[in-house]
C-alpha cells in the first residue's frame, strides 16, 4: 500500500517525464519548420515583404507550437491525474471496507461480552439466593436499617434463627448492629451484589465479604 507521499512523489516524476517528452516533440517540429524555411530562402534575395511573410510564418509557427505544448501537456496531467484519483478512491473504499469490517468483529466481540456478562448475572443471582443470609440482607436493604421484631414479621423466620443469620451478615461486614438503640438496631452497610467490579468473582468463585468490607470502607 503506498502513502500520500509516495504517489506525490511518483507524480511529480511523471510530469517532470512529460515536460520533457512533449518538450522534444515541439522543439523538433520547429527545427524542421524552420529548416523548410531556410531551405526556400536560401541563395535568394528577399525584399521587405519576403522577410515580413517569413516572420509572420515563423510567429504562427511559434504560437502553433506553445498552443500545441499546452494542449498536450493539459491532456496528460488530465491523464495522469486521473489515474492517480483512481488509484487513491481504491485505496480509500479499500481502507472504508476494513473500517467496516473492524467495526463488525468489535460489535461481535462486544455482543458476545454482553453474553457472558449476563450468564454471569444469571449465575451470581442463583449462587445469592441459595445462601439463607444473603436472603436475609436483601430485606435488611430495602429498610435500611430495622430489629429483630421487624424481620421476624417481614421474613417469618424465628429471632433466634435470624440472630444467627444477621451475626454472620455482622461478621461479613454486610451490616452492623447499634447496640445502644432500644431495641438493638440493624444497620445495612452494603451487599455483594452492590460491588460491580466483583459480580464474575462472585459468580464463579463465590463471594469474598472482605474485599467488599474494605471497598466500602475506602468508599465512606
Amino acid at each position: 500500500m503506498t502513502t500520500t507521499n509516495d504517489n506525490a512523489a511518483r507524480m511529480t516524476l511523471r510530469i517532470a517525464g512529460v515536460l520533457q517528452e512533449i518538450r522534444d516533440i515541439w522543439a523538433k517540429r520547429l527545427d524542421v519548420y524552420y529548416t523548410q524555411i531556410e531551405s526556400l530562402v536560401d541563395g535568394q534575395w528577399l525584399d521587405t515583404e519576403d522577410v515580413i511573410g517569413i516572420i509572420r510564418e515563423s510567429r504562427m509557427a511559434s504560437r502553433e507550437a506553445l498552443d500545441g505544448l499546452g494542449g498536450d501537456l493539459s491532456a496528460e496531467l488530465v491523464h495522469t491525474s486521473n489515474g492517480v484519483v483512481a488509484r487513491y478512491e481504491a485505496e480509500r473504499l479499500s481502507f472504508v471496507e476494513e473500517i467496516n469490517d473492524l467495526r463488525d468483529e468489535i460489535s461481535r466481540l462486544l455482543s458476545g461480552d454482553e453474553n457472558a456478562m449476563r450468564r454471569e448475572n444469571e449465575s451470581f443471582k442463583a449462587v445469592i439466593d441459595s445462601i439463607p443470609e444473603f436472603n436475609l440482607l436483601k430485606v435488611i436493604q430495602r429498610g435500611r436499617r430495622t430489629d429483630y421484631k421487624q424481620l421476624s414479621e417481614d421474613t417469618g423466620e424465628k429471632k433466634s434463627a435470624l440472630r444467627k443469620l444477621v451475626k454472620e451478615l455482622m461478621r461479613k461486614g454486610y451490616v452492623n448492629i447499634d447496640k445502644k438503640s432500644r431495641p438493638h438496631a440493624i444497620i445495612y452497610l452494603c451487599a455483594p451484589w452492590t460491588q460491580k467490579e466483583h459480580q464474575a468473582q462472585m459468580a464463579l468463585d463465590g463471594p469474598k465479604p472482605e474485599s467488599f468490607l474494605h471497598a466500602e470502607i475506602e468508599r465512606r
